[in-house]
């Protein structure tokens, strides 16, 4: 293999492990991130909590309603069981039925109030579970094809390494040491193609006629604008 043909295999298995060795670095960075299933798991934890605090209240309520119920019950009994006599305390009695009457009233319609928010809470909730389990199911699909694509790029990044150890050994040593510093200080593209019309391939200026037969010629000069190898 000509040295122009090796530096541009080279350049080329080169940048191809740039590339997958970027990807797995995007693939990793996925892989970590599963703020998806943390604001599904979020969602479900808000709406428990809120059912739960409904329903607390709606039990509370209820509970007020009851209690409130059972105490003007019995003030009524006592009202009408004709062993009140004391015209103020049948008074008394009279306000306190009332008094307990609204009040077990107001506590029954926020009672029921309570219990409809908790049941739309519970409705919430379910869905929030559902939601849960539709986005781990997808996170666990596209784990298992990020886990796949590790994979086959681990593999190719070390069959690309097996070849520039091959091709490496193929170029002078004065031709390595320009080519790897010239990666260093070029993002990573040290050797490119001539274009159509005698174009550094690279930053796009035109060679001249002597530089275009250099590079036909396999001579490898360096571009004038941007110093990159150009090959044919």
């Amino acid at each position: 293999m000509s040295q122009d043909a090796a530096l541009f295999r080279l350049q080329t298995l080169d940048s191809q492990i740039d590339s997958a060795r970027e990807r797995l670095e995007e693939i990793t960075r996925l892989l970590s991130e599963n703020h998806l299933v943390r604001d599904a798991q979020k969602a479900v934890e808000i709406a428990s909590v809120l059912q739960l605090e409904w329903k607390t209240k709606s039990t509370d309520l209820e509970l007020e309603r009851g209690a409130l119920r059972d105490e003007a019950d019995a003030a009524e009994n006592r009202l009408y069981s004709g062993k009140v006599l004391n015209p103020r305390e049948l008074t008394d009695l009279q306000d306190k039925v009332r008094e307990l009457r609204q009040r077990g009233s107001a506590a029954e319609e926020s009672a029921l109030e309570a219990m409809m928010e908790a049941e739309d809470a519970q409705i919430n909730e379910t869905k929030a579970r559902a939601n849960l389990a539709q986005v781990m199911e997808k996170v666990s699909q596209t784990s298992g094809a990020l886990l796949n694509e590790r994979v086959s790029l681990e593999d190719q990044i070390a069959q690309a390494e097996r070849d520039i150890l091959q091709t490496r050994s193929e170029i002078s040593q004065r031709m390595l040491a320009h080519y790897d510093e010239l990666r260093k200080r070029s993002g990573g593209v040290a050797v490119v193609k001539m274009r159509p019309g005698n174009e550094c391939g690279a930053c796009g200026v035109g060679m001249t006629s002597q530089q275009a037969q250099q590079v036909h010629h396999g001579e490898m000069p360096p571009c004038p604008t941007c110093g990159r190898i150009l090959v044919s």
